[in-house]
């Protein structure tokens, strides 16, 4: 597969090129594959606890919010080559997923390593994003949350918080069935997209 996701989207990921496949498509294939309610003209879908309507075949987007330009090509992603498949309630972390190892140094510098120093001085303000988002607490490392990305796909964010010996640390988990959903390059796309609506929400608080 040629690689998605690149350091500049807007360059390399063009999203014309996914929105051409998309017109292309057939709508209730997509959503019958992917799970997500279609009224004929819409597809229903979440993420991270906000709504968004997609049309068909013109993809025009209603939510709760203005969705960021990578969560638009996510949603793509999705529809044109992902599959919904039920939770099993293992979670793995980036690396155990097929290609992960290929992607993992810049997952761990984009992602864990962004969580990690991001929050580590400012938990308090880490658990009142969580509670925002929502997502709720889980029992691993110092601060752990879980949160749903979209319907079915979950993630568990772990801090453990660094002292005068230790520098922080974190991890970064997703449920067994991301596999069927995304690409390793999508989900480290899909670090930044929740780290980036995390940075937003704080700021609002």
């Amino acid at each position: 597969m040629e690689p998605i996701y690149g350091k500049n989207n807007k360059e390399e990921l063009p999203l014309e090129y996914y929105l051409a496949k998309f017109r292309e498509g057939d709508p209730h294939e997509m959503a019958e594959r992917c799970a997500l309610p279609f009224d004929g003209k819409r597809f229903t879908i979440h993420l991270l606890g906000d709504l968004f309507m997609l049309s068909h075949p013109d993809y025009a987007i209603q939510g709760d919010r203005e969705p960021t330009n990578p969560e638009r090509i996510l949603f793509l992603r999705y529809l044109l080559d992902g599959r919904c498949t039920p939770p099993t309630g293992t979670f793995r972390t980036y690396r155990e997923f097929p290609w992960g190892e290929v992607y993992l140094q810049q997952f761990t510098g984009r992602c864990i390593k962004r969580f990690a120093f991001s929050y580590n001085a400012k938990p308090d303000l880490l658990r009142r994003i969580m509670e925002h988002l929502p997502a709720h607490p889980v029992k691993m490392g110092d601060i752990g949350y879980e949160l749903e990305l979209m319907d079915g796909l979950f993630m568990q964010l772990i801090l453990w918080l660094g002292d005068d010996e230790f520098p922080p640390n974190a991890q970064i988990l997703f449920s067994e069935n991301f596999r069927d959903a995304f690409t390793a390059e999508d989900m480290a796309n899909i670090g930044d997209i929740v780290l980036n609506r995390m940075k937003v929400i704080g700021a609002s608080l």
